[in-house]
């Protein structure tokens, strides 16, 4: 909307942006965006980055409550990481206007590697139990955005450590979650990562496997527990959880999903 004038982060901006219907929103996002990509000099696009972060926020609003309804319930936490951690910051620019949208996006132009549809997250950590004071794994960093969610619901008391094969990702994941203190990004192989994963009892895989690897199931200790997509790329994946307990390794299936492929070559 570009006729709309920002009151910044006061209350009466979010009294406003409360009385704009869904579809006044995008379109105020989108603008917003539209005008980022053209925008010449750090100062105004560091207002513009502003204004964007708070509208595509009320824009999740809906977002949240949709997932809420129809896949729900969630741990109140889950909710809350998706509703303030800002999507946009890891979208690519000509995706700006999409990122409050409950669709993947790609990460870069030949589709090997996506940002998951927010609502795929939370599915994931349903399983594990992810909550506050956990350690984490995460096998697929992207462009950071699941280290962050999972870095809101662990806390600072927490960790997250994440391996991404892609260099060019890494390093722009270890850009967007650089403030995060409790997130580490490591450029890495996810399918032969299972010596760096340390004390962590949960693990979660953004990615498809053909079936899950020997490695990964092996790693796990007592209680501990791994979600990962399992089946072909090209069509729905089982998402499955296994689960070591007693000495036992236990497999369930938790729903029908759609990840991208394995991109390593090991």
């Amino acid at each position: 909307m570009s006729s709309t004038q920002p009151l910044l982060f006061s209350v009466a901006f979010r009294r406003k942006m409360a009385e704009l219907s869904q579809r006044e929103r995008q379109e105020w996002l989108a603008s917003l965006a539209g005008q980022l990509r053209s925008t010449a000099g750090p100062a105004g696009k560091s207002v513009l980055r502003q204004e964007l972060r708070e509208v595509a926020r009320g824009c999740r609003l809906s977002l949240v409550e949709s997932i809420e309804k129809h896949l729900g319930p969630f741990d109140a936490r889950y909710l809350t990481a998706l509703l303030e951690v800002p999507r946009e910051r890891f979208v690519r620019p000509e995706d700006l206007e999409r990122s409050a949208e409950d669709t993947p996006l790609p990460l870069d132009g030949e589709g090997l590697a996506t940002i998951s549809a927010p609502h795929a997250y939370l599915l994931s950590f349903r399983p594990l139990a992810l909550q506050p004071d956990d350690a984490l794994v995460e096998l697929g960093a992207g462009s950071g955005y699941g280290a962050a969610l999972a870095a809101f619901v662990v806390g600072p008391q927490g960790s997250v450590v994440t391996f991404e094969i892609d260099e060019t990702l890494a390093a722009w994941a270890a850009r967007n979650v650089v403030s995060e203190t409790n997130v580490r990004i490591v450029r890495a192989d996810a399918m032969s990562s299972a010596p760096q994963w340390g004390p962590a009892k949960k693990v979660v895989a953004t990615f498809a496997v053909h079936e899950l690897p020997a490695a990964w199931v092996d790693a796990l200790p007592e209680g501990g527990k791994l979600v990962a997509p399992v089946g072909p790329h090209d069509r729905d994946q089982q998402l499955v959880l296994v689960t070591r307990r007693h000495g036992r390794v236990v497999e369930t299936e938790h729903g029908a999903v759609r990840y991208v492929k394995n991109r390593s070559g090991g």
